[in-house]
């Protein structure tokens, strides 16, 4: 193809569509008795864990979002086959991860009681508004790329943003909003030893950290996450 043609294909969206494809493939080959609507789902759900698997497999996470797409799309069309066997790599640890990570609810009582732990991490809201969003940023990918160097390849947006929050809660217990701010801003890299134990801590652990709350329908089965 072409350097013209890739520039083209890439700005229309086709290394995306062929992502997309790709995953849904693998999820059709598995045993799960799934329909369409379901299928749909996690495959959406999928994609951007594969998405960051391939821009950390390629060293471009720290690429903008725009210049990430770019380039991962040109790896993508150039040298499909390749990608085809990092994606197969990716699948048979995310399979494993979805079982171990994800937990579908479908009463509300038990919803309930995950709800009260996931309250826990709501005190960390106000004071994520005063750090800088491009060192949250960073922290975030910090985050991502460990968890996957530690095999951790499913829910990353979810499991990352909990890490964070309750690292910052934990924070805030100890020395209270205004002192999280100043260890924060003055010695960051203390705040990332405690995210780096975190993520050892989840490792270590084969519980499930994703709420799914499943609504029993056709048209709808999946309520949202938690």
């Amino acid at each position: 193809m072409a350097y013209l043609d890739i520039d083209i294909a890439c700005r229309e969206g086709f290394g995306e569509r062929k992502l997309v494809s790709m995953i849904q493939q693998r999820i059709d080959s598995l045993s799960w008795d799934l329909d369409s609507n379901e299928q749909d789902f996690l495959t959406s759900y999928a994609y951007q864990d594969l998405r960051y698997y391939l821009l950390h497999k390629f060293g471009l996470i720290n690429l903008s979002n725009e210049d990430a797409s770019y380039e991962l799309c040109k790896r993508i069309l150039r040298n499909e086959e390749q990608v085809a066997r990092i994606v197969d790599e990716w699948f048979n640890w995310w399979v494993i991860k979805w079982r171990q990570r994800v937990k579908l609810v479908f009463n509300e009582s038990e919803q309930m009681s995950n709800d009260n732990n996931a309250n826990l991490q709501t005190e960390a809201d106000e004071i994520l508004k005063s750090i800088p969003k491009n060192l949250i940023d960073r922290l975030r990918r910090e985050i991502i790329v460990e968890l996957i160097r530690q095999n951790e390849v499913c829910s990353l947006d979810v499991v990352s943003d909990f890490i964070l929050r309750t690292t910052l809660g934990e924070l805030i217990s100890e020395y209270g909003k205004d002192g999280a701010l100043k260890l924060i801003s003055t010695n960051v890299t203390s705040v990332r030893l405690r995210l780096l134990r975190k993520i050892m801590e989840i490792r270590d652990s084969n519980q499930p950290l994703v709420i799914l709350r499943v609504r029993i329908s056709p048209s709808q089965p999946y309520q949202g996450i938690s």
